[in-house]
């Protein structure tokens, strides 16, 4: 069985010395010297090999302490520093939320409605050709004042003015 072919011992020849010569240039086939060896060659102290070696064999006295958490210490310029780096980040974080903000616009609930007449549900009206808000005013509350409705609209609604175009849903207080 232990007869190999003419391939396979043609590879072992060219193989094995490039083995040999990767382990001639690494340290991975040696190995440190074990502290039970060590032991062991010692003059007059003849003993078994073992291994693991026990605790605290081959360590100082200090190396067996527990080491001491380390701490980041900042100097003046450190503080300094970070200190700048949050009030960039506050006034980014300020400026970002003011650019992204935006105007505030009326919700689409249509729940609650703030005015001049006391508060009370809104109305949702779409805007039909031909409609203006003085008309829609009148046709919310025949008995109110058209321009104090209007107004309450213009408010509710976030208008730029009074200009409405037809298909455009306003929320509009009830009576």
């Amino acid at each position: 069985m232990g007869m190999t072919s003419t391939a396979e011992a043609s590879l072992n020849a060219v193989v094995r010395p490039q083995i040999a010569a990767v382990r001639a240039r690494t340290s991975y086939p040696r190995r440190p010297v074990t502290w039970a060896e060590a032991r062991t060659a010692a003059p007059g102290r003849p003993g078994p090999l073992r291994w693991p070696p026990p605790p605290g064999a081959g360590r100082s006295a200090r190396a067996g302490r527990r080491a001491r958490p380390a701490t980041v210490r900042l100097t003046r310029r450190g503080r300094l520093v970070l200190g700048a780096l949050a009030a960039a980040a506050a006034v980014t974080a300020a400026a970002l939320w003011l650019a992204l903000g935006g105007p505030a616009r009326a919700s689409g609930s249509g729940v609650t409605g703030s005015g001049a007449r006391g508060g009370g549900s809104m109305a949702r009206v779409v805007v039909r050709p031909g409609d203006s808000l003085w008309g829609i005013a009148g046709r919310v509350d025949p008995s109110a004042d058209p321009r104090v409705i209007t107004a309450e609209i213009v408010a509710d609604n976030g208008l730029a003015g009074t200009a409405i175009r037809a298909g455009q849903v306003l929320w509009v207080p009830r009576s």
